[in-house]
């Protein structure tokens, strides 16, 4: 009987023409444009620059500034106050006022000023962009240092050569971060959405009542319902890792049967939400209300998608401990970027099972064969 559940819902989704372009074609798609788009990396950043001084310390500095690759020199202003309106109209994100003196200062052997006024309305370019002007500003006074050393006849300094070795992501790359992640977001998307969907539509045509008037008991009418978007979550695991791999060039330095172990748990506890969603609504336009708003926006801001769960307060770090996704990216970011083994993800693995086999009952318990 379970096997003849399988094949109708197989025959219902070939039937379907709309379906094809949502299973297969849409998270590919999704995963293009969110991969572009979900960057965080800052570069060009323009910048104003006000040149008060105008000798060959001061362009000397500028070409500093500038060859850095974080900053491109979009306008040229006569005074101070005019960097208020470019910073306000967006063309720039950044500026610097170089004063009078600069040079002079240098020459005689004293510490040189350089105002930096930084747009602060976005955060992240902010941040970024302050702390680059520090890395340009100390390797223009790195270099006047060694140029002064070398013109008093002293060899070397002592200093402290700090050697720096980044792991598991060396290009500091956010693509590297955060489209294993988007695969996670975009299977749950599907998963949840179309078995909501999917069981709630067939409330909504009828044909329920021709599941309720056979002799399939519960179980078996829901894993045959099921299973066979248990299956097409895998095959959009394969593509859209094929896709992250070959066409963005996130490394995957993971074991294949952990990432298809840990999809299959994820899976089971979307779709087991998903179910639990069909129980609780009538029609697929509420349905598709309780996914976005109950769900889905709780996932992403609480799984650590983009905010990172230690920055959240501790009731929040707990609520972020009952979400599968939260679970689901340790298990993706660790098999792309880290090469992590069964044993770092252990963890995360039997969260996943229980929350699963814990969501499932609960979905199994609501439903009810009978109209």
């Amino acid at each position: 009987m379970l096997g003849k559940m399988i094949r109708k819902e197989l025959l219902q989704l070939r039937r379907d023409k709309r379906m094809f372009p949502i299973l297969i074609a849409a998270p590919v798609l999704q995963l293009l444009i969110l991969g572009y788009a979900a960057n965080f990396d800052i570069a060009d950043l323009p910048a104003a620059v006000c040149d008060l001084d105008r000798t060959a310390e001061s362009r000397g500095f500028l070409n500093v500034f500038f060859g850095s690759g974080y900053f491109v020199r979009a306008l040229d202003v006569q005074g101070g106050a005019d960097l208020d309106p470019a910073l306000e109209r967006g063309r720039a994100q950044i500026g610097l006022v170089v004063p009078r003196g600069f040079g002079r200062a240098l020459g005689r052997g004293e510490g040189a000023k350089v105002q930096v006024v930084v747009n602060g309305s976005d955060p992240n370019s902010g941040i970024n962009g302050y702390a680059f002007a520090l890395q340009a500003a100390a390797r223009y006074s790195t270099a006047v240092l060694v140029e002064r050393m070398a013109a008093a006849g002293i060899a070397s300094i002592p200093a402290v050569d700090l050697r720096t070795r980044i792991w598991f992501n060396p290009e500091l790359k956010t693509r590297h971060f955060m489209v294993p992640a988007l695969s996670g977001l975009i299977l749950m998307i599907i998963s949840i959405m179309l078995t909501a969907m999917t069981l709630v539509r067939e409330k909504e045509t009828g044909t329920i009542e021709m599941l309720v008037v056979t002799p399939v008991k519960k179980l078996s009418m829901l894993a045959g319902k099921l299973l066979p978007y248990l299956v097409i979550g895998l095959v959009e695991v394969g593509l859209i890792a094929l896709v992250a791999v070959f066409w963005f060039g996130v490394p995957f330095r993971g074991s294949v049967g952990l990432l298809v172990l840990g999809s299959l748990l994820f899976l089971f506890n979307t779709l087991g939400l998903g179910l639990l969603v069909s129980t609780v609504s009538r029609t697929q336009q509420r349905a598709m209300m309780v996914v976005m708003f109950a769900v889905m926006m709780p996932f992403i801001y609480l799984s650590g998608f983009i905010f990172p769960i230690e920055a959240m307060p501790k009731a929040f770090q707990a609520v972020s401990r009952l979400i599968p996704l939260t679970y689901y990216l340790e298990i993706v970011r660790g098999l792309f970027l880290k090469g992590s083994g069964f044993a770092d993800l252990a963890g995360a693995l039997a969260a996943l099972a229980g929350l699963g086999t814990a969501v499932f009952a609960l979905s199994v318990l609501r439903f009810r064969k009978f109209l």
